[in-house]
């Protein structure tokens, strides 16, 4: 039941991505095309400084649960890997952006 709850899930977000797609072009279609550019630049704007404020915290989760993945009854060796994986793809992200 749960994987049909998912599965339906899933399908309404997909569903729901092209309506949002469709009523853009519908309204670029009508001469819309310059205040969707305007709100674009809006959330952009938005989103980076979420970033900025954000990023570092995103930083600090992975240091910390590295950490206790390290604890003996909370971590395995596959969570350590997967957390050593992840915290390296994280340095060559900020590496390449600098």
């Amino acid at each position: 039941m749960s994987t049909l709850l998912a599965v339906v899930m899933l399908g309404g977000m997909f569903l729901a991505g092209i309506g949002f797609w469709a009523l853009g072009q519908w309204l670029r279609s009508r001469g819309y095309g310059d205040r969707l550019d305007k709100i674009d630049a809006k959330v952009t704007k938005g989103q980076q400084f979420t970033s900025r404020l954000l990023g570092p915290l995103g930083g600090g989760f992975v240091g910390i649960a590295r950490s206790l993945s390290r604890v003996p009854l909370l971590g395995n060796r596959r969570s350590r890997d997967m957390w050593d994986d992840l915290e390296e793809t994280e340095r060559q992200r900020r590496k390449d952006r600098t």
